[in-house]
């Protein structure tokens, strides 16, 4: 069954929408306010996803394997993923279960959103980082939130098993931490 009302719809909507609306400034010189309406019928439709209660799910909005977005989820670790990433949302990535025997590249990224990464303390750390317009927060207990930030745990080698993480945050928290 094909759904009427769903995302690609609404957007060759407004194309469509933008397209006639021009096309009536122009030929007739009528003053319209295209920018605004769009913007408009925009927040109509975000209203309805959110009163119909699937924005967080479907084409816009999914949470799937090592990403979540619209949503509140934690993340399972898969050892054949190395990106994970929380969009428009909140995610805690559990790497506890995690033996690693070769050194292991994790990629996250969290944009205007919230993530926590749980790293377990026996194990050999590094974070590269950048934050823009956001908060990096450590296992050392610095908070950065414009620029780099780089920690490395003692006892760690890049050549040796261990975990480096790569960590970008854009308008949004993360939180990286041990246990």
């Amino acid at each position: 069954m094909k759904k009427i009302f769903s995302g690609s719809f609404a957007l060759g909507g407004i194309v469509v929408l933008i397209g006639i609306l021009l096309l009536i400034k122009n030929i007739f010189n009528i003053h319209i306010p295209v920018f605004t309406l769009v913007f408009s019928f925009g927040l109509i439709y975000l209203g309805i996803l959110l009163i119909r209660g699937n924005l967080g799910k479907g084409r816009f909005g999914h949470s799937g394997p090592g990403n979540v977005m619209f949503d509140e989820q934690t993340i399972r670790f898969n050892p054949g993923q190395s990106s994970y990433s929380v969009l428009f949302g909140s995610g805690a990535l559990n790497l506890q279960e995690i033996k690693p025997e070769a050194p292991l590249h994790i990629h996250v990224d969290c944009t205007f959103g919230e993530m926590q990464v749980v790293v377990p303390r026996d194990i050999p750390l590094q974070v590269l980082g950048s934050s823009t317009f956001a908060q990096l927060n450590g296992p050392d207990l610095r908070k950065i939130s414009f620029g780099d930030y780089n920690y490395i745990s003692a006892g760690f080698n890049p050549s040796l098993p261990g975990i480096t993480l790569h960590a970008r945050v854009l308008f949004g928290e993360m939180r990286v931490f041990y246990i």
